[in-house]
């Protein structure tokens, strides 16, 4: 990260206020792997792709003291392929956060395009960094990351614990629901023990809710490294054919551990089960490895290692941080998969 202090950049960065103290970091994550998978009924697929265990981000961020105790603050984060230098989407510069907002000691207030929540929580319910082939929550779960139109709060910690809750508008001129999402989030992370909850429910066009899903669970580090728990629970089915069915719900548990041999390197291993709440015989169940290296603070080498078993009706695969799955099995068939990747922060 950099810190652009130089008074030139924040005269044509910060306009006004030619008093109030400003800042601006750019930030950013370059993540490139290796992957390697076998998808029965479609066979092999070896490839380079962006973001294993982060999506790849170029990212600007800054806050601006107004006086009081409060501050204005504000993201703008775009998306990027480091496999091939492109836009993740083409269709915006600034895919991934684009807010302005207002901090204090209550809290925070957010408005514009950012994080879900539920984005936030399942990078840290498995060692996995809620990616990467290794992640069953990841594979199976089905939400949004990031949201539109976004009025976002954020509170304070207090003993602990801190409260999340964010709408997005839906911007509809015949329904004020429609195509709206409200979602909720609680966290407690004190010591050892992490904890956290969040809960999304989102309307169709015309304001009837359809599509729900929670994440559940945390973490406890017992010295050498942490003891992990994972739970999601939706009706937007993540295996194709992916349906919303009302009072259907697919439920995905994780049990996982990670141990810090040292030297900068930690291995992690889990397992992961789903369980259809329909009749389309969906549940599936994976067993993971990862070991991770860190070669500085900034540079780390991580490599996973997974089989999913399909019931007759799934058809999951490994997904990652930011790629598209590519080589998803036939009805009822098996995956094994194997990454080695480098990431880098600046």
């Amino acid at each position: 990260m950099k810190k652009i202090l130089a008074a030139g950049a924040l005269g044509l960065l910060c306009a006004g206020g030619a008093t109030a103290q400003s800042s601006v970091v750019v930030y950013g994550v370059l993540d490139t792997y290796m992957g390697y998978t076998n998808a029965e009924g479609t066979g092999n697929v070896v490839s380079m792709d962006s973001g294993g265990y982060q999506a790849s981000r170029v990212g600007l961020r800054g806050a601006e003291d107004l006086g009081g105790g409060l501050l204005a603050t504000w993201q703008l984060e775009s998306g990027l392929a480091s496999d091939t230098g492109a836009q993740h989407d083409t269709t915006r510069l600034f895919n991934r956060q684009a807010w302005v907002g207002l901090g204090g000691k209550w809290g925070e207030l957010r408005i514009g395009r950012q994080n879900s929540s539920s984005f936030l929580m399942i990078a840290r319910l498995d060692p996995f960094a809620g990616a990467t082939y290794a992640s069953f929550l990841n594979n199976v779960s089905s939400y949004t990351p990031r949201y539109d139109n976004v009025i976002g709060y954020i509170s304070p910690v207090v003993n602990g614990f801190k409260m999340q809750a964010y709408y997005s508008l839906g911007e509809r001129t015949d329904d004020s629901d429609g195509l709206s999402t409200a979602i909720l989030a609680a966290e407690y992370e004190k010591g050892p023990l992490y904890l956290g909850v969040s809960s999304s429910r989102q309307n169709s066009a015309n304001g009837q809710e359809t599509t729900q899903s929670t994440f559940a669970g945390g973490s406890y580090d017992y010295g050498q490294g942490r003891i992990y728990l994972g739970y999601y629970r939706g009706n937007n089915l993540g295996a194709a054919p992916a349906t919303n069915v009302r009072g259907s719900y697919y439920s995905a548990y994780s049990i996982a551990a990670n141990y810090r041999l040292g030297g900068g390197t930690t291995i992690g291993a889990g397992f992961g089960w789903g369980v259809d709440g329909t009749s389309n015989d969906r549940d599936a169940r994976q067993v993971s490895l990862i070991v991770t290296h860190d070669l500085s603070k900034r540079t780390m080498l991580y490599s996973t290692l997974a089989h999913m078993v399909n019931d007759d009706g799934a058809s999951f695969t490994f997904s990652a941080a930011a790629p598209i799955p590519k080589n998803i099995p036939a009805a009822g068939g098996n995956v094994d998969g194997v990454q080695f990747g480098i990431r880098h922060l600046f």
